[in-house]
């Protein structure tokens, strides 16, 4: 307040009787009015963070949700949630009481006056060196969106349980497996948030090169890990991580975990790697190289250290896992089905009201779901819109294909006309080796800033416009999407062939490289060798490419 800042603190503002929670998000809501000029900080302790009920989680969740920054103040030794471990935390361990320690006080005050006013979340030492070198990926976006409307899934948490609460299983690992649209993902996000035995998270992304490359899986799983186990820490910071980090995965996997978990004395407690949707990190092959990886690697790992994986059965996953026996996530299952109504009367509770026939609309809408999540959020969310009626029920969709059969046809009405201005654009997106940076869709086809909005707008919440990076960018909401679009026998005249996509990228890529290389796109400094090999343009064209940019260091 001497610095004339404006302070919101929970120990002045939350009296006895009052609606806390309200109050908070009156404070959270002040905050979001101004971002750039805005910090929550947090003081993290065992009780306020602690998984699954700390008291400060939610505040936590909320604040990251609306984008504010968050300054992590270590006052007592404790494991930061997953979801905020990428962010430096400042230590202040050494400074309580203040009144007894100012001396020690003092300097850390003036840091977090730095982080506060000048965004310097620079505070050095080990957790700063780790950071740096082991580069770890974010997932807070994919946790956040999915932990509020989860329902269900008591049956699955059952499982784990038992699994958790062996002493020596069988399996090491616990493999959950189902098709498309089954919420694996969200089930993965839960997990995270409320299992402090989770201790790292790494969630593959179709269509995103840095989620899927098994070198990049090793290095961030290695510093989550470090955020909760003090002692990895230790061993961590005693290895020359700029040069182990760049070794290859297999390589990585054994100096930066293997070697050093095995010299640990065992947690009390058992520690779990997830990595969720292991399927979208197969490559256009069929093989997958993080299952294989896994397969042969993890059984080197401690016994004390577990790993949950989430996949679709399919061949790249299930032939290097073939030694192991999966938890099946089937779609008819009465405890599956159980789930989806339940939901169905939570969301549709503002349309059944007292609807003589409510509980006879739900088991018709579950019918038609085939037992996918991903389609009763679907039919849900055109029920808020206003794009189906339960007057109409059958006008429903029958299962996720025609969940996404339905959506097409109601925008493009035209197929002469999302041939000639939609199609081309889905070849870029769905063809795109990551997340498509929206400056490259408009390089493409040359558009205007109003005409790539008007094509987006179209898209709906399919294809939604996210920030990654810094940037803005345009992927598929869902693999199952992806893979309806690109099958001409299930997407018919909505068909859409990547290979052309290859060829858009390419052609602009390397016309862009001929002309002006230092000026290149980091997205085709990454990509164009790829896009010209999937094109099949002469290989040549991709060595001379790799050539000159390595002879630049871009």
């Amino acid at each position: 307040k001497a610095r004339r800042h404006h302070v919101w603190f929970d120990a002045d503002r939350l009296q006895p009787g009052h609606d806390w929670e309200a109050f908070i998000e009156m404070g959270l809501e002040h905050l979001a009015a101004d971002k750039a000029n805005a910090a929550v900080i947090l003081l993290l302790t065992p009780h306020s963070v602690r998984r699954p009920d700390g008291y400060c989680l939610n505040e936590v969740a909320r604040t990251l949700s609306r984008g504010l920054r968050i300054i992590p103040l270590m006052v007592v030794d404790s494991e930061p949630p997953l979801s905020i471990c990428r962010i430096q935390w400042l230590d202040m361990r050494e400074c309580i009481p203040i009144q007894a320690k100012e001396a020690f006080y003092r300097p850390r005050f003036e840091r977090l006056l730095k982080a506060i006013e000048e965004s310097q979340l620079d505070f050095e030492g080990s957790q700063q060196r780790l950071i740096k070198a082991l580069q770890p990926l974010e997932f807070d976006a994919d946790i956040l969106s999915h932990i509020p409307r989860f329902t269900g899934r008591q049956w699955v948490f059952d499982k784990v349980n038992a699994w958790l609460q062996e002493n020596s299983p069988r399996q090491r690992v616990f493999w959950i497996s189902g098709g498309p649209g089954v919420g694996k993902t969200a089930l993965s996000a839960v997990l995270s948030s409320r299992y402090l035995e989770v201790a790292a998270l790494h969630l593959c992304k179709f269509g995103h090169a840095q989620k899927s490359d098994p070198r990049r899986v090793v290095t961030s799983l290695a510093y989550q890990l470090s955020t909760q186990l003090p002692e990895y820490e230790a061993r961590l910071a005693g290895l020359d991580l700029d040069r182990l980090a760049q070794d290859d995965a297999r390589t990585a996997f054994d100096n930066l975990l293997v070697q050093p978990l095995a010299k640990l004395n065992q947690p009390d407690r058992a520690i779990v790697i997830l990595v969720d949707a292991l399927d979208e990190a197969t490559s256009n092959d069929g093989r997958n190289e993080l299952a294989s990886f896994i397969a042969s690697e993890f059984p080197k790992t401690p016994p004390w250290l577990r790993l949950i994986i989430t996949s679709r059965p399919e061949k790249g996953i299930t032939v290097p896992l073939q030694g192991l026996n999966p938890f099946m996530l089937d779609t008819q299952a009465e405890s599956n089905r159980a789930d989806i109504k339940e939901y169905l009367w939570r969301e549709l509770a503002p349309h059944l009201g007292n609807r003589p026939d409510a509980s006879g609309l739900v088991d018709q809408i579950l019918e038609k779901s085939e037992g996918v999540f991903l389609y009763v959020e679907r039919v849900c969310a055109d029920l808020q819109d206003g794009n189906l009626s339960l007057d109409r029920l059958d006008q429903f969709p029958q299962g996720l294909g025609g969940v996404f059969w339905q959506f097409f046809e109601r925008q493009f009405p035209d197929v002469d006309q999302f041939r000639k201005d939609v199609r081309p654009a889905l070849r870029a997106i769905l063809a795109a080796r990551e997340a498509l940076p929206m400056e490259i869709l408009q390089l493409l086809f040359n558009w205007q800033e109003e005409e790539l909005h008007d094509f987006t707008r179209t898209l709906g919440s399919l294809f939604p416009v996210t920030t990654e990076g810094g940037r803005d960018v345009i992927k598929p909401t869902h693999k199952a999407l992806a893979d309806w679009l690109g099958d001409e026998d299930k997407a018919g005249i909505y068909f859409v062939n990547a290979q052309h996509g290859h060829e858009l990228l390419g052609n602009l890529g390397y016309g862009r490289f001929m002309s002006a290389v230092t000026a290149l796109h980091p997205y085709f400094v990454s990509f164009l060798p790829a896009h010209l090999v999937e094109a099949q343009v002469q290989r040549i064209a991709a060595t001379a490419f790799r050539s000159e940019v390595r002879s630049l260091g871009l």
